[in-house]
């Protein structure tokens, strides 16, 4: 028998973050505040179902996370820039209750990788991982 806590949680989100949450954004907070609303929702769903889903429940108190973006062209995209217009998922992801905190003690957050292939994209791949 395959113990599920053990193997990685993947959670497939069909859009990206929105450019509307990069630090580079200039433009009024509301636009913000909205757009990071709608992908905090899609976050939070698809997670909610990946754990539904994989028969696991419970919080991660020691969590890896690895995140890989879909995108459909090619184009020159900053790795760091993406984790954080992603702050709105990792927000959805300790409301979700499947990580206990965001912080370094709880969350180790693996380097982004980023994927052309205009067959899936646009899409977020989360994978969690725990820490034993």
């Amino acid at each position: 028998m395959v113990n599920l806590q053990l193997l990685p949680l993947i959670i497939k989100v069909p859009m990206l973050p929105p450019a509307e949450c990069s630090p580079n954004w200039r433009a009024h907070w509301s636009k913000s505040y909205r757009a990071a609303k709608v992908y905090h929702n899609a976050v939070y769903y698809a997670a909610v179902d990946a754990c539904n889903r994989a028969q696991r429940w419970g919080i991660m108190s020691r969590a890896r996370l690895h995140l890989t973006f879909v995108f459909a062209v090619a184009r020159r995209r900053d790795p760091d820039n993406m984790l954080a217009r992603f702050k709105s998922g990792l927000d959805a992801l300790t409301d979700a209750e499947i990580i206990a905190d965001d912080d370094s003690r709880h969350l180790a957050i693996e380097p982004v990788e980023i994927v052309i292939d205009p067959a899936v994209a646009p899409q977020t791949i989360i994978e969690i991982d725990l820490i034993p």
